[in-house]
């Protein structure tokens, strides 16, 4: 599976590609990473190459504006692109699922688990999805269901994982690993969408 993984800080590139460099797709093959620093380069890629999966840092650009700007570009060329960002907000998440993100998973995660982690096992949930669905567009009603219901999932999941099929919370986790391998056992014809929801009580505090 081809990965094309967008940072602009590139220390933090760089353990991101090592990261995903050490793991190996649902199809038991090594990914294939590409690592850009510029976001404009990485849309010309895009242009020109297929990539599987996109993961992306939010803030892009001058400014936050900016960042959602190539983020809905992003999700237009590739339908599956995981957000990973070190400043996690509720406006942010709403803003990422409309702009089409397939997850939005932070770069030092509240709850203490293992943010690479983390991305491992959403980065193998995407490409699963890919497989088995290689022609998806970037619309998911699920998503649509996540960005219009944030408040109340906020309400009563900040800071937890929620997994969404069908327009409803199955389950739920402080942790990442634990929720993804409980679901292992679901139906491969019905997969849900995993979301990190913000902490609003982080966020007040902040």
């Amino acid at each position: 599976m081809r990965v094309l993984a967008i940072d602009d800080q590139p220390e933090a590139l760089k353990q991101i590609e090592k990261a995903i460099a050490s793991d190996r797709g649902p199809d038991g093959r090594a990914y294939e990473v590409v690592a850009l620093a510029d976001h404009n380069e990485a849309l010309k890629r895009l242009d020109a190459e297929r990539f599987d999966v996109v993961i992306t840092d939010m803030v892009m650009g001058a400014d936050e504006e900016e960042g959602l700007s190539v983020l809905r570009k992003l999700t237009d060329k590739s339908p599956i692109t995981i957000v990973l960002t070190a400043y996690p907000s509720i406006p942010n998440c709403v803003a990422s699922m409309r702009a089409g993100a397939w997850d939005y998973l932070e770069k030092v995660p509240d709850d203490g688990s293992d943010a690479y982690r983390n991305l491992l096992d959403s980065l193998r949930e995407a490409c699963r999805y890919r497989m088995e669905h290689p022609d998806a567009g970037r619309f998911d009603p699920d998503a649509k269901w996540v960005h219009e219901h944030l408040a109340e999932l906020a309400g009563d999941y900040g800071g937890k994982v929620v997994a969404v099929l069908d327009q409803e919370v199955i389950d739920h986790d402080e942790d990442y690993a634990k929720l993804v391998e409980r679901l292992k056992g679901m139906s491969a014809v019905a997969r849900p969408m995993i979301v990190s929801i913000p902490d609003p009580k982080v966020e007040a505090i902040e």
